[in-house]
């Protein structure tokens, strides 16, 4: 969806001036208005050596120097200038008035960014006697920010709940605390916090927000859910709202709610080749792959560098028992990038469908390799070698594979091999773990050896377990 911005012809005027041979303004732009509007401008576009011009120009010509000496150790501590922006903010202090907070707090961040924490806080704890109660969110505000350079995320949630406290309307408070949540694991505290914020403003769309990501946290995945979505209801121009519900209804397996939620953004933030990938993976979980390749090939034309098209496009293609298609698609996903172990663990089982068998294996290695702490890639390699009878290559990859990774499915694998190498007893112990720990998992062991379904013994051994639950 295209977004027409209105022409600015007077800030238009001010770059035309700006970037003219003289790289100055003319006397009668001279004001703190036009600078700002132009460092906004060049901020906005990432260009912050022609905003730094531009403040030095306004520090030159303007009477009200110290908000320009602000803004210019700033954009130096953007650029990981510290040093110079601890000599801007020490020349600027002697035009600054005891009342003026603002510079001590850019201090402050600047002391805290040079892992300088205590004198930073030693100069909050300053700031915080000098200064007016209402004056003191925005101290508290940079004290969350020291606490966070300090790894301290426990003090940096605390802080920034007395900030909410205070005003549970912070919208930087409310933008910054989750943060201080996810790493000191406050859920509990979080979900009181945000209750009794919306109990005030049942319209704060970040608490929403944030009371849902606690709530997932906890594993209450329906109260998740529908906190997630009222953030977006409330602001439909939240997209990270929109975003994080669908992920959520991902993981939960609610695969039509993950597409309405990708499809709404799309519609209000696209169109976005990513969102469409989203798409086409809830399609494709929902069997609706006619749906999924469509919407799938109109993206290829809009974007044909985005690797995750093509490869949910051979995943289509996998389930259509398509293998030339699929694994056109799964090469040209690798072909944009070569370190996705899905891509290849696709192209792996396209290859072994058309009887290229050295191709194959080559991209079962591959796939377990990059993936190498997902039990899946290494199982899938090593079920590859089985189904070839390569006995051998396959306990040699089985052990390889228990150093870097575990998994019900790895133990299917060992299973597999001691019953083929005659190690019965060993290879029933082993079973007799795996019902007492995944009996859910057998699945994987018949997926190795269909003829077991047929065996008393191990049929006698699942009915046990499965009656003992």
């Amino acid at each position: 969806m295209s977004r027409k911005t209105k022409p600015n012809p007077k800030l238009n005027q001010l770059i035309s001036e700006f970037e003219g041979p003289l790289r100055s303004l003319s006397p009668k732009q001279w004001t703190e208005k036009s600078f700002n509007k132009l460092i906004q401008h060049y901020e906005v576009q990432g260009s912050i050596s022609n905003a730094l011009e531009v403040v030095e120009l306004a520090i030159q010509y303007c009477k009200s120097k110290v908000s320009f000496y602000i803004i210019k150790a700033r954009l130096l501590m953007a650029q990981f200038r510290f040093d110079e922006a601890m000599q801007t903010i020490q020349v600027a202090e002697p035009f600054v008035s005891v009342h003026n907070m603002d510079l001590h707090l850019i201090h402050a961040r600047l002391l805290a960014l040079q892992k300088k924490e205590a004198e930073a806080l030693n100069l909050i704890e300053g700031l915080k006697c000098r200064f007016h109660k209402t004056e003191l969110q925005e101290i508290y505000l940079v004290e969350a920010f020291i606490y966070e350079s300090m790894k301290d995320f426990e003090k940096m949630f605390y802080t920034l709940k007395e900030v909410l406290t205070t005003n549970p309307n912070n919208s930087k408070a409310l933008q910054q605390i989750w943060v201080s949540v996810e790493f000191s694991k406050k859920y509990e505290e979080s979900v009181e916090l945000h209750q009794k914020i919306i109990d005030i403003n049942p319209y704060s769309y970040l608490a929403w927000y944030n009371l849902g990501h606690a709530y997932s946290c906890l594993g209450e995945y329906e109260k998740a859910l529908e906190a997630l979505e009222y953030s977006f209801l409330i602001n439909p121009r939240f997209e990270q709202g929109y975003l994080d519900c669908a992920e959520l209804s991902l993981q939960v397996g609610m695969y039509e709610k993950a597409y309405t939620c990708y499809e709404e953004a799309n519609e209000m933030f696209g169109p976005d080749t990513e969102l469409i990938a989203f798409m086409a993976e809830c399609l494709i979980k929902l069997r609706r792959f006619p749906d999924a390749k469509k919407l799938l090939k109109q993206s290829v034309h809009q974007d044909p560098y985005n690797d995750e098209v093509f490869f949910y496009l051979g995943e289509c293609y996998t389930h259509e028992h398509n293998w030339q298609k699929a694994l056109e698609n799964f090469l040209e996903a690798i072909s944009l990038d070569e370190y996705r172990e899905e891509f290849h663990a696709g192209a792996a089982l396209a290859y072994e469908n058309l009887g290229m068998l050295k191709k194959a294996e080559l991209h079962y290695g591959k796939a377990a390799r990059i993936g190498q702490e997902q039990s899946q890639y290494w199982s899938d390699y090593i079920k590859f070698l089985i189904r070839q009878e390569n006995y051998v290559k396959a306990k040699k990859v089985l052990d390889k594979a228990d150093k870097y990774s575990v998994g019900p499915d790895l133990v299917c694998c060992r299973i597999a091999l001691l019953l083929q190498s005659g190690s019965e007893r060993e290879a029933h112990a082993l079973i007799e773990e795996l019902l007492q720990d995944y009996p859910e998992q057998i699945h994987h062991l018949y997926g190795i050896l269909p003829e077991l379904k047929e065996d008393r013994r191990i049929l006698a051994m699942v009915r046990y377990f499965s009656y003992s639950e």
